[in-house]
C-alpha cells in the first residue's frame, strides 16, 4: 500500500465528499485542486455554504451531480446549476453523471465551466467513446471495469481526440443504485439522509448511502478501491487528474490516508483482473 505521495505531482488531485467533516479534512491539504460537493448529499443550503468555503481557500468548487433524475424532485435541477455557471459564476466544474445530465449540457454550447463525463456513463467500448465525444465530453473518467491494459486502450483513444482523462484513485465503488429505499422498507421513511449497512453472505459490512434528498440509496462495496502503490502503472496512463471519492470515511480517515497511514483492507477493483 502506498501513499499519496507518488501520485500527487502526476497530475491535479480533486476529491468529492458527501459530509462536513470531510471538507474540513480535505481543505487541509494544499495539494488538492479542487472539491466536488455531492448534490444528493447536501442541501441546497450547505452546497452554497460549503461552496464559498472552497473557493475562499483558493481551490476550485465542483457539483457532483444526483444519480437518479426525476421529475418531481424539488429544489434546482443540473440544468439550473449550469445556467448560473454558464458566465463564470458559481460552480467552476460539474461531474455528469446520467445521460439527462449530458442532455442538458446540450444547452450549454458556448459554456464557460468544465464538465467531466463521471464512469457512471458507459463508455466501456470505443462506439460509446465516440457518442460521448459527439455530446461534448472534454474530460472523461476512466471506467472502472476496465483492466490496465485497457485503460492504456482508452487513455491512447483519449489522446488521439484531444479529450483529458479522470482516474479514480481512491473510494468505495456501487454495487448498486436503487430507487428502493432499505430505510423506508425497514422502518418507514425517516429523510435521514445517513449511512446504514447491509451485511453479505460473508459477514463484510457494506455500506448503503442514503441520498433522501432524490429518495435513492446507493450499496457501496465493503472494501474500498485504492490505487495507491501502482504509480508506476498509474504513470503511465497519462491521466490529467486524479480523484479520490469519499462516502463513509470519517475526518480522521481522510487524514490518515493523506498522511501516509495504510489503509488495512482495501482492493484493486477490477485494475488488474477485470470482469468476465
Amino acid at each position: 500500500m502506498g501513499s499519496i505521495d507518488g501520485i500527487k505531482d502526476l497530475g491535479e488531485i480533486r476529491v468529492s465528499i458527501e459530509r462536513g467533516e470531510q471538507l474540513k479534512a480535505v481543505l487541509q491539504f494544499p495539494f488538492i485542486k479542487g472539491i466536488y460537493l455531492d448534490e444528493g448529499a447536501f442541501s441546497e443550503e450547505e452546497l452554497l455554504k460549503y461552496r464559498g468555503e472552497i473557493q475562499n481557500s483558493g481551490k476550485w468548487a465542483g457539483l457532483r451531480f444526483r444519480r437518479i433524475q426525476r421529475r418531481e424532485d424539488r429544489g434546482r435541477s443540473p440544468k439550473d446549476w449550469m445556467e448560473e455557471a454558464k458566465n463564470e459564476e458559481g460552480f467552476s466544474h460539474f461531474l455528469l453523471r446520467t445521460l439527462d445530465q449530458v442532455a442538458m449540457l446540450q444547452d450549454f454550447p458556448d459554456r464557460k465551466f468544465s464538465t467531466c463525463f463521471d464512469y457512471t456513463l458507459y463508455s466501456y467500448n470505443q462506439a460509446a467513446m465516440e457518442v460521448w465525444e459527439s455530446l461534448g465530453a472534454k474530460e472523461m473518467c476512466f471506467p472502472i471495469e476496465f483492466r490496465f491494459q485497457e485503460d492504456m486502450a482508452f487513455s491512447e483513444w483519449a489522446k488521439s481526440r484531444g479529450i483529458s482523462t479522470e482516474l479514480l484513485c481512491y473510494g468505495h465503488l456501487p454495487m448498486m443504485v436503487s430507487a428502493n429505499c432499505i430505510e423506508k422498507t425497514r422502518n418507514g421513511c425517516t429523510r435521514g439522509n445517513n449511512v446504514v449497512s447491509l451485511q453479505d453472505r460473508q459477514n463484510k459490512s457494506m455500506p448503503v448511502r442514503l441520498y433522501c434528498k432524490y429518495c435513492y440509496n446507493q450499496i457501496y462495496n465493503s472494501d474500498v478501491l485504492s490505487l495507491l502503490g501502482l504509480e508506476k502503472e498509474v504513470e503511465r496512463l497519462g491521466a490529467s487528474s486524479f480523484r479520490f471519492d469519499f462516502t463513509v470515511e470519517s475526518e480522521k480517515e481522510i487524514l490518515d490516508l493523506f498522511q501516509g497511514r495504510p489503509l488495512k483492507q482495501f482492493t484493486r477493483g477490477h485494475f488488474h483482473k477485470g470482469i468476465e
